[in-house]
């Protein structure tokens, strides 16, 4: 009888499973493409025209769904909320320099760090900001997008 039993629960495992794979959406890898380097950096070249242009179409493009953006204040930002920001007026840019980039490639993701000047106004306040920064591009489906973002400040 316990062995009837066992062979029933197993059964109905079985058939649960079944039922959850046939309902189940496939799941599709998205293709990752190796970086150039030079591709990172006229992607970077092209966020930041955009931030001074305040072009948020151009910037929606470039920026991953599940970017995390993290100023040097150290507020963190999505994709949604950045774009907001600068929607608002809350962040405009008005001058953006940098140098010193150097661009990792793993692979589909490339690390690009460096140093930047930025003229740019918070809340109106005007600011000219020196900041070390990192960010992290991937390329996946023939697109580039920016998916991290961290600066500081130099002293």
């Amino acid at each position: 009888m316990m062995c009837f039993i066992q062979n029933k629960r197993a059964i109905a495992i079985a058939i649960a499973i079944a039922i959850a794979l046939s309902v189940a959406q496939p799941v599709v890898a998205e293709e990752c493409q190796p970086l150039r380097v030079e591709e990172v950096l006229a992607a970077e070249q092209l966020r930041l025209s955009s931030q001074m242009q305040k072009d948020l179409d151009t910037m929606s493009a470039l920026l991953d769904e599940d970017l995390v953006y993290i100023r040097n204040s150290a507020v963190v930002d999505s994709k949604t909320s950045y774009l907001e920001s600068m929607r608002k007026g809350d962040t405009v840019y008005e001058r953006i320099e940098h140098t010193n980039d150097i661009v990792r490639t793993y692979g589909c993701t490339a690390i690009l760090t460096g140093q930047g000047q930025y003229d740019v106004r918070i809340n109106q306040n005007p600011l000219k900001l020196i900041l070390r920064y990192h960010s992290v591009w991937q390329k996946r489906n023939e697109q580039l997008k920016l998916i991290s973002w961290q600066a500081t400040r130099v002293p």
